[in-house]
């Protein structure tokens, strides 16, 4: 049948066929239970009703209430617990930890509650306090600590992991104090002002191993050495312990060990490591900032001013029990003092690292090589060691050649104490940029760029250099060329212009002689894809002009094919031939201390062709007169000055671009 007429719905029509409409819907939806449902409440609430509504009531308030109590309780725990740990913190000084924290101990004895976790902060900020290396009166105070945390819970199973530390420490803090109280074990210790310890005369012989011996707070270790496959490296760890590098230091707190670890030279093992910093030879040791009269400790490790080639065995493998040097941080090819001690290898310590040595006396001394992290290191020494040992051959911080390790780091190489040579042949010029850090050798390329030459000798002999100079503006990062061209972008230090004087004298620009110049293209090779602007040159700056050039250079330490456009070139007049190490750590505003030209023409007039601003005419330069030795001194002290005063807050981000200024 088809509807042909659909009945509109009112506002007052019922939805329901009765008026309950639950008795109506509910018989539709469960055939009759709802109702019957619905009629059982009903009748049940009728006869229970007046008891179970009080009963109910009576329930929530009831858990309201306890449940208002334990919050509170919650709440004065918490503070309770805070109160302790603010006032171990706020300690900082053994003698004023016991009278912070038996306020808070007495609170919670008061309140029955953190009783034990007070005791135990009490103790192990008692540890926390102790001065390094330890001294006998503070560990009898911090041990009193111990004892009194022992004899009132040491025994309580529900506190066993507090337990655990604080008789693990108090065991060893207990031994630390039986050592220092012994009259002749104290004697041994280096730790007074000038004391040295009588180190026992190490036994030479022929065809063995080198032994050095280290003495911990966790006992005695001794370590053979592998000499005929590492035999530089062997003999810069016997210096160091022969020489007392090691002493009171100490191994790393926790171990690198993790089989967790995706990355990393010690993933999947377990190492110690020691000697990152140390007391060296000849360096003089400062006196920690909190020293006090009287202290014991009255200098402070520091890292050592050499690094030597990284070596180890290639033919031994690792194992539980090896120790090998680390690599140095700017220089994984070399190695410097720090060691580990590995526990458990891997094939990421295989890879990276190799063995220099192992520890004697089997599962016993391996029982205390176990035990060394946070070890302190009292003292080292060398048992045997081959006949005729030599130092071994180093690297000092800023020496360039490898050398026998010295008492004292020398002095900067300096090129610059070297006489002027006047020579009749074609040799090139040679000057010297002389740094704080040592001095920078560069030719010059008069053939190529005679005018540019003259005028850099010119101004070196009127010591324009010798006025304030600064390496003002350093570009890019890093060293070595990994670094270098990692991290892309410039890499250049330029200076050669003192930027707080105007120097009216000097108000002139030299030709570009990198355009238009056979001599200059053939020399560099441009036409056959060469680089002038190559990583160790020296090129003049200049304004937008290309003929802007005057004072200002500066030296690529990486290659700028870009600079060598024919369009707008710089012009590339010399070479470093030493010191491109050097030029790498420059940092912005080093001073340029003096230049001086150690070589250079015989016959040959250095004053250039230049143009001065104002005259607007190429003409030679006119001469000016060198400053006097106490202008210079003035300018030097005034340079240092000025460098030591703090940096003004930079207004904004400077505009580099191509155009250097001249």
């Amino acid at each position: 049948m088809a509807w042909t007429k659909i009945k509109k719905k009112t506002n007052d029509e019922p939805l329901a066929a009765s008026k309950d409409a639950h008795r109506d819907v509910l018989p539709r939806t469960g055939l009759g239970a709802g109702a019957t449902i619905v009629d059982g409440a009903s009748k049940f609430m009728a006869s229970y009703g007046k008891v179970l509504v009080p009963i109910v009531l009576i329930v929530i308030v009831g858990l309201t209430a306890w449940w208002i109590i334990g919050t509170r309780s919650n709440t004065s725990e918490l503070e309770l617990r805070n109160s302790i740990d603010k006032a171990a913190a706020s300690a900082t000084k053994l003698e004023d930890l016991r009278g912070k924290m038996e306020v808070v101990i007495a609170e919670a004895d008061e309140a029955k509650k953190l009783e034990a976790y007070a005791q135990y902060r009490f103790a192990v900020r008692a540890f926390e306090l102790l001065s390094r290396p330890y001294k006998a009166e503070e560990l009898k105070k911090a041990v009193a600590v111990f004892d009194e945390y022992n004899k009132k819970f040491g025994e309580e199973e529900k506190y066993s992991a507090w337990n655990a530390r604080v008789k693990s420490l108090s065991s060893r803090l207990g031994a630390d104090l039986a050592f220092l109280e012994n009259s002749d074990k104290q004697k041994l210790l280096p730790w007074k002002k000038d004391t040295k310890f009588e180190r026992p005369a190490a036994k030479e012989v022929d065809g063995a191993n080198p032994i050095v011996v280290f003495k911990t707070s966790e006992g005695e270790v001794r370590f053979e050495l592998f000499y005929d496959e590492a035999p530089n490296a062997v003999r810069h760890f016997v210096s160091l312990c022969a020489e007392g590098f090691f002493d009171r230091t100490d191994f790393s707190a926790a171990s690198f060990s993790n089989h967790f670890a995706a990355a990393g030279p010690y993933r999947g093992a377990t190492v110690l490591t020691a000697g990152r910093e140390g007391r060296p030879a000849g360096v003089e040791l400062k006196k920690p900032t909190d020293a006090k009269e009287g202290d014991d400790v009255d200098t402070v490790a520091t890292k050592n001013p050499y690094t030597i080639e990284y070596q180890g065995s290639s033919t031994i493998a690792f194992e539980a029990g090896m120790i090998a040097l680390t690599r140095d941080e700017g220089d994984p090819s070399r190695a410097r003092t720090e060691f580990m001690l590995v526990l458990e290898s891997s094939p990421a310590v295989a890879l990276n690292f190799r063995p220099l040595g192992k520890v004697l006396g089997g599962e016993d001394a391996m029982k205390v090589a176990r035990r060394l992290g946070a070890a302190d290191i009292y003292y080292t020494w060398v048992e045997q060691k081959p006949k005729g040992l030599k130092p071994p051959m180093v690297n000092y911080d800023g020496w360039p050649v490898a050398t026998e390790k010295r008492e004292k780091k020398p002095e900067p190489v300096r090129f610059s104490k070297v006489p002027q040579q006047i020579t009749e042949g074609g040799e090139n010029p040679l000057i010297v940029l002389e740094l704080e850090q040592g001095d920078i050798l560069i030719e010059l390329f008069e053939d190529t760029c005679p005018n540019t030459v003259k005028n850099f000798i010119n101004l070196i002999e009127e010591r324009f250099y010798d006025l304030n100079c600064e390496f003002y503006r350093v570009e890019g990062a890093g060293a070595d060329l990994a670094e270098i061209y990692k991290g892309g972008g410039l890499r250049i230090i330029q200076g050669g212009n003192d930027q707080s004087k105007s120097r009216d004298k000097y108000d002139y620009n030299i030709r570009n002689e990198a355009v238009d110049n056979d001599k200059y293209d053939a020399k560099f090779g441009l036409d056959r894809g060469g680089v002038a602007n190559a990583r160790g040159t020296i090129a003049m700056a200049r304004t937008g002009d290309l003929d802007g050039a005057g004072q200002e250079f500066f030296i690529n330490l990486k290659d700028m094919t870009e600079w060598d456009r024919k369009q707008s070139p710089y012009c590339v007049f010399g070479r470093v031939i030493d010191g491109l190490d050097l030029c790498a750590r420059v940092t912005k505003d080093d001073l340029i201390l003096g230049a001086k030209v150690i070589r250079k023409r015989k016959g040959t007039e250095y004053l250039p062709e230049v143009k001065y601003k104002e005259k607007g005419i190429w003409q030679k330069k006119d001469k000016n007169t060198p400053p006097t030795e106490e202008e210079i001194k003035k300018a030097a002290e005034e340079a240092k000055k000025a460098k030591d005063k703090p940096a003004p807050a930079p207004s904004g981000r400077p505009n580099f671009d191509m155009n250097f200024g001249g």
